[in-house]
């Protein structure tokens, strides 16, 4: 039986970069969802993305040199959706800042990208969810059966 595809509204799964948790529990599952804007890499490799609520934030890959992370490999290309899974939130360090997200580099294969922007792969979600509550439906009449 297929895996049936993922709620990307459910906050607890799909959490915003405002809701995406600064200590998470290691016995927690959620996976941030952005679209990468830009590959703003100096020193570590590091990419800006947009969440769900189109807020940008900022992708730290930590203990990596500049080149630690093939972006293109990993489908980490501008446009493209990335899925962080149990993403960090570090605050800011002064006030007015915005804080970022921060992968451990021991964990940078763990993030993937997703052909699609983020709009679109929500919107691709939710028509695939809708679909399959109709398997076992008559097509014709709407009967279950």
């Amino acid at each position: 039986m297929p895996t049936p595809t993922p709620d990307f509204s459910d906050p607890s799964l799909f959490p915003t970069f405002g809701t995406c948790p600064e200590d998470p529990s290691p016995s927690s599952t959620y996976y941030l969802l952005g679209q990468i804007k830009d590959d703003m890499t100096i020193t570590k490799p590091t990419l800006i993305l947009l969440d769900k609520d189109s807020s940008p934030f900022a992708l730290v890959f930590d203990n990596l040199d500049r080149d630690g992370v093939d972006f293109k490999k990993a489908g980490l290309k501008k446009g493209c959706t990335a899925v962080i899974p149990n993403g960090r939130k570090v605050p800011p360090k002064e006030e007015g800042k915005r804080g970022f997200v921060s992968v451990d580099g021991a964990r940078a294969g763990e993030v993937k990208g997703i052909p699609g922007a983020l709009g679109r792969v929500v919107d691709v979600g939710r028509a695939l969810r809708a679909r399959e509550g109709e398997e076992g439906r008559c097509e014709g009449c709407g009967m279950s059966g």
